[in-house]
């Protein structure tokens, strides 16, 4: 078997697309022990949000990358490459290489290998770069679990809070995650549509315009259209249902804040929660999973303004 044949190839779109999909994919590619490689990576941001959730074997740089003059946007993904590649090993692969100024800028961009005019045609033969793709970049398990509570209190004490607090610390999170930068992705679940509110909604617009991926998950929220937003609804029956959950997921800053309804409380402010708070990037990918793996049927919004 060559090495193309053990590869999966997820791009950026199909990801932003149909999330559960891709991820039960890859996951299946893991299992039946295939490479996994991200490609065209580098000039959208959603290309550079799904490297952490994949943590792909091999990343194929766009074209434009190697063949543009530096601007903010390669620097910005040289950080996000290096990141990545430093915390899984991942090869960097540049695509485009069609002359040695090409190559020089690739090899800038930590890239090893490269696809372009520059090199001759090879041959399928069995040879290829197959010793440096040994160790494995698949450094997050896989957790059984569907539950993001579940996932981030695992191994660390919860506490209780009224429904005031967590308010306050999710408009922290949105902050924060406001200035992550544009390669992060967000997902909040509000248990009913009706709890995303005009001023939770006004928030998560504004965030949404910051980041790269804005996704919201409850009861009957296809129906929510915030420009900028990914929106889906729960099941009803979904253990999903009791929870409140704000996932941020970037190459620089990640959290998750996971709260369960205790059903008691003598106000809606007044309702208590038992919640945790992760910065550990293991807990915030898996929880980040969990909530995506429910995306099947999606309302991708307008990325016009209101």
């Amino acid at each position: 078997m060559d090495l193309l044949s053990e590869t999966y190839v997820v791009h950026d779109r199909s990801l932003v697309d149909n999330p559960a999909t891709i991820l039960s994919k890859v996951e299946t590619a893991r299992d039946q022990y295939r490479r996994i490689a991200v490609d065209d990576v580098g000039t959208r941001p959603e290309s550079l949000t799904l490297l952490p959730l994949i943590e792909p074997d091999i990343i194929v740089l766009a074209p434009e990358l190697t063949c543009a003059a530096p601007d903010t946007t390669a620097a910005r993904a040289l950080h996000v490459l290096a990141a990545q590649a430093e915390r899984t090993g991942a090869v960097i692969v540049a695509s485009g290489v069609d002359s040695e100024r090409h190559r020089t800028r690739a090899l800038a961009l930590g890239a090893s290998f490269g696809i372009g005019a520059l090199f001759p045609p090879a041959t399928v033969d069995g040879a290829g770069p197959r010793d440096v793709l040994i160790s494995p970049t698949w450094s997050t398990p896989s957790c059984h679990s569907r539950s993001p509570f579940d996932i981030a209190s695992t191994g660390q004490p919860s506490a209780v809070s009224t429904k005031s607090l967590l308010v306050e610390m999710s408009c922290q999170i949105e902050s924060q995650a406001s200035d992550a930068g544009p390669d992060t992705m967000v997902l909040g679940t509000f248990q009913h549509a009706h709890q995303f509110a005009s001023p939770t909604q006004r928030r998560w617009q504004r965030m949404a315009g910051n980041v790269a991926y804005t996704g919201i998950y409850g009861i009957d929220m296809a129906g929510v259209t915030v420009p900028g937003i990914v929106s889906s609804s729960i099941d009803p029956s979904d253990e999903l249902v009791e929870e409140w959950n704000v996932v941020v997921l970037g190459q620089f800053f990640c959290c998750v804040l996971s709260a369960r309804d205790l059903r008691w409380g003598d106000s809606e402010l007044g309702r208590t929660f038992e919640y945790v708070v992760s910065h550990d990037r293991g807990t915030v990918v898996r929880c980040a999973r969990a909530v995506l793996s429910r995306f099947d049927n999606a309302t991708h919004p307008s990325t016009a303004a209101p």
